[in-house]
């Protein structure tokens, strides 16, 4: 399917991606916008931007295509790696916007280097990498910084910023999502102890993860957020 195949499908007026590293709560926030009457959440992550033009074409077309039968005023595609094409994103869909989101960089690690099964090298270098991209999108606008961190703490008014920042009204019913399980990712089934673990965690009311790393990140690894670029970035999204 084509690009002026996909424009004819009608379109909802307003488009936002949430982005960022992997393991930031981005899954759980879509989980929870997904619950707001006016809002079409797409349940997978469709990488449409990471996938080569002619496959992006057809997950754009049917995520245009779902998202115009919810007739909804607002959907949401989450997809971290989209921290890395935001600009083919608006030169696809001009006036899209952003939510990037960030964690404590320690917990993402050591909840990475878990899933990478103890290769905590590669799951640090994904937060560089993710996290500097974050940060120049933060820069050019168009985006809203959600920190995780700030959700535990008041879940209420972090979601309440979000619904302004997409023009909607703010439910607190959403907050109560687990109440109503649903499947969420691309596989219909339990396949890996990933996929286990998200399935739990989509239909669990909110629980509190932070400082995990203190007890189980390697202490070299740890120190790597001490100095140097790593330093710098934690400060930039607020962490000391």
């Amino acid at each position: 399917m084509n690009r002026g195949v996909v424009w004819l499908i009608p379109k909802p007026k307003v488009s936002i991606f949430i982005c960022g590293c992997g393991h930031t709560g981005s899954t759980l926030l879509a989980r929870i916008l997904a619950a707001h009457p006016d809002v079409f959440s797409v349940p997978r992550e469709t990488s449409a931007f990471v996938s080569d033009k002619g496959a992006r074409w057809t997950k754009l077309s049917l995520l245009l295509l779902e998202a115009a039968i919810s007739r909804r005023s607002v959907w949401v595609e989450k997809t971290p790696g989209h921290i890395h094409h935001t600009g083919q994103i608006l030169e696809t869909i001009p006036g899209a916007r952003f939510i990037v989101v960030t964690r404590d960089g320690r917990d993402v690690v050591t909840s990475l280097g878990q899933r990478y099964e103890g290769d905590f090298d590669r799951a640090f270098q994904r937060w560089v990498a993710d996290s500097k991209a974050s940060m120049l999108r933060v820069e050019k606008g168009g985006s809203m910084l959600w920190r995780y961190e700030d959700f535990i703490e008041s879940p209420a008014l972090s979601i309440e910023r979000l619904c302004r920042f997409m023009g909607v009204a703010f439910d607190p019913a959403i907050l109560d999502y687990h109440r109503h399980p649903v499947v969420w990712g691309r596989e219909r089934r339990v396949r890996t102890a990933h996929s286990a673990r998200r399935m739990t965690q989509v239909n669990q009311p909110i629980t509190d993860y932070r400082g995990g790393w203190r007890s189980t990140l390697p202490a070299e690894v740890a120190s790597r957020f001490e100095t140097g670029e790593a330093q710098e970035l934690m400060a930039y999204f607020g962490y000391r």
